[in-house]
């Protein structure tokens, strides 16, 4: 109760609201918050401060350049509130990062699983093969990864209606494709064991539910 109460005292403000309403779908470096609400840095460094405090968001420094930071929601913070965000209703996605071994293909599979819609994935470098513990923690979920390939992004024959980055390389580097964009800071499980793609997976699944929910 007091944590509920705390994350609506903290959206109280119009400011803070504002940068809640910019992270709702997408995560946004300081500058692109700054951008979309018009604030100072000054005010804005203070808002986040305290949207912080009380659990609504966090910052993460990007897997590729290492002078960037990244403002999302924390988890469950949109659900407790009850906030259902506006989107144009998605028919094919296209999720994207660096070698397309496992953060996209996670994302690409689970909005098929959960929309019941088509969706693609690439990536900027693909790898020859989707990783073996993507396919493993996909398998564990209920997602079959075992004919899953990475593919580059000339291998795209269709205009995505939306394209999803889910890697800070791939979002940085620029994506060759005129549709709308939203970035997922999910950080890169490649160089880790089984857990690091577990919490790839999730935190992937989790923004994934969120996302079918407003773009039905």
């Amino acid at each position: 109760m007091a944590g509920r109460a705390a994350v609506h005292q903290a959206l109280g403000d119009p400011s803070r609201l504002a940068i809640f309403d910019a992270l709702v779908l997408s995560d946004r470096m300081p500058g692109e918050l700054r951008a979309a609400t018009g604030l100072d840095w000054n005010l804005l460094g203070f808002h986040l401060r305290t949207l912080e405090n009380a659990g609504v968001v966090r910052r993460r420094v990007s897997d590729g350049d290492r002078r960037r930071r990244y403002v999302r929601l924390r988890p469950g913070a949109l659900d407790r509130l009850g906030v259902t965000p506006e989107l144009a209703r998605i028919g094919s996605p296209l999720f994207v990062c660096t070698h397309n071994s496992a953060r996209s293909q996670f994302a690409a599979a689970l909005w098929r699983k959960v929309s019941d819609r088509s969706a693609a994935s690439a990536g900027s470098r693909p790898a020859a093969a989707v990783h073996p513990l993507a396919v493993e923690v996909a398998a564990r979920h209920g997602v079959d990864l075992t004919r899953a390939r990475p593919r580059g992004y000339d291998e795209i024959g269709t205009e995505p209606d939306l394209v999803v980055s889910v890697c800070d390389r791939a979002s940085e580097g620029g994506v060759p494709f005129d549709a709308p964009r939203l970035h997922w800071s999910v950080p890169d499980p490649s160089g880790g064991e089984r857990p690091a793609f577990e919490a790839a997976f999730a935190d992937i699944a989790e923004r994934l539910a969120r996302l079918a929910r407003v773009a039905a």
